[in-house]
């Protein structure tokens, strides 16, 4: 497996989007989204803390993470990325939009991008993802772009799996 940290933050564009590492200048207009284990950043400082476990991770070799970024006009949208490391070949995958980018069509290319980034580039064997069951946006999300969910929830949440799309 061809796992993080790399020589240089991957980063991935397609006409829509660009993916890219977030940047300490990026935490005020991220501040709305910025969560780290379901904490939300209420200040800058928080903001900043999480921007910096964040980096510690993906140096740890446990997530990339990357923030969406409009290429035409700059605006920072949201974050898709890996999460909680990459036992037996299995990568974790998370996203989350801003308000006002929800609904535009933005997530779907970030989502395959990074799919594709971890099962090309990273040998990932497999992506999952974990949402509640009432959050239908993300399911539709995720189901429009080849994942499956399990049949039996775990816990509180339903679980994903990648399936690749002939």
């Amino acid at each position: 497996m061809n796992l993080p940290p790399y020589k240089s933050f991957p980063e991935l564009s397609s006409e829509r989007i660009r993916l890219r590492e977030v940047r300490p200048e990026d935490i005020p207009n991220l501040l709305e989204i910025l969560t780290y284990d379901g904490k939300p950043a209420e200040t800058l400082t928080g903001g900043t803390h999480i921007v910096n476990q964040i980096h510690q991770n993906y140096l740890d070799g446990n997530s990339v993470n990357w923030v969406i970024e409009n290429p035409e006009t700059h605006e920072l949208m949201g974050f898709v990325g890996y999460y909680r490391g990459f036992g037996n070949g299995i990568g974790e995958i998370g996203f989350i939009l801003k308000a006002a980018f929800r609904g535009l069509g933005f997530m779907s290319p970030a989502l395959v991008l990074a799919t594709e980034f971890g099962l090309n580039e990273m040998k990932l064997k497999g992506v999952t993802a974990f949402t509640k069951p009432d959050n239908e946006k993300a399911i539709a999300v995720l189901s429009r772009n080849g994942f499956r969910a399990e049949k039996k929830p775990e816990g509180k949440y339903l679980k994903f799996v990648y399936v690749k799309v002939l």
